[in-house]
């Protein structure tokens, strides 16, 4: 019997694939998972083939203790094979506990459970698997954003009282981060994911893959200006990842 997902995960990770599968048969879906499925008398092998070969869809429950296991590996490679684009998405990575994927599993967006209450991780669980992030409601019409109080004259330093050279940098890292987030903006989920990856952003700095894309480009563009290696670094990963030579 076909099953909808398999759930993939290290024995020390065992409570939150148990979590992860209850709420999914909680909301109708149909599960395989090894601390439930893996009866005595069966082995353990076969099982686990079966089982990745007879569900729709894997979640590999990502850690540090899942990533550098043996026998996970196999797991995640056999739904990576079936679908190599993510077209169908056929593996569905959900991050538990701090870690970086890499090699392969670093293009694939991940759900990120890392510091969730209970309420979120499983809203964030039930929504990955939707087909489209559409909200719920009508977003605010853009026109209805408060105004900004006028600035005045006595508020600011004009540009001519800044010394050339000073206001040539100024436009010029200006010109540069609008340039970075147009083009990050645009990137699809996986190349983004690539140069988050090749900058390593300290954990925290930027929203998870489940945040607007706008709003993880700002914050990873706020720090690279402010802690991070610049806009000079972030352009030369984007061309180095984008558009090699």
């Amino acid at each position: 019997m076909t099953k909808d997902f398999f759930i993939s995960y290290n024995k020390a990770d065992a409570t939150w694939a148990e979590w992860i599968a209850w709420v999914l048969e909680e909301n109708g879906y149909t599960v395989t998972i090894q601390a439930w499925d893996f009866r005595p008398g069966g082995n353990f092998i076969l099982d686990m083939q079966r089982a990745a070969a007879e569900s729709q869809r894997t979640i590999a429950v990502l850690s540090e203790d899942y990533l550098n296991a043996l026998y996970t590996q196999p797991e995640w490679a056999a739904a990576f094979k079936q679908d190599p684009t993510s077209r169908d998405r056929k593996l569905l990575p959900v991050r538990v506990a701090p870690c970086q994927p890499t090699g392969m599993l670093a293009a694939l967006a991940y759900v990120d459970l890392v510091g969730q209450s209970e309420a979120e991780a499983e809203t964030l669980l039930l929504g990955a698997l939707q087909e489209r992030a559409k909200p719920t409601s009508r977003p605010s019409f853009p026109q209805s954003t408060p105004v900004p109080e006028r600035i005045t004259a006595g508020t600011v330093t004009f540009p001519q009282n800044i010394p050339e050279q000073s206001a040539q940098s100024i436009n010029s890292n200006t010109a540069l981060r609008l340039a970075l987030f147009q083009n990050l903006a645009s990137l699809p989920g996986p190349q983004f994911e690539q140069i988050l990856f090749a900058l390593a952003p300290p954990p925290g700095n930027i929203p998870g893959a489940q945040a607007p894309q706008g709003g993880r480009v700002k914050a990873l563009l706020d720090w690279a200006t402010s802690i991070g290696p610049g806009l000079s670094e972030v352009e030369a990963v984007y061309n180095l990842i984008i558009r090699p030579r």
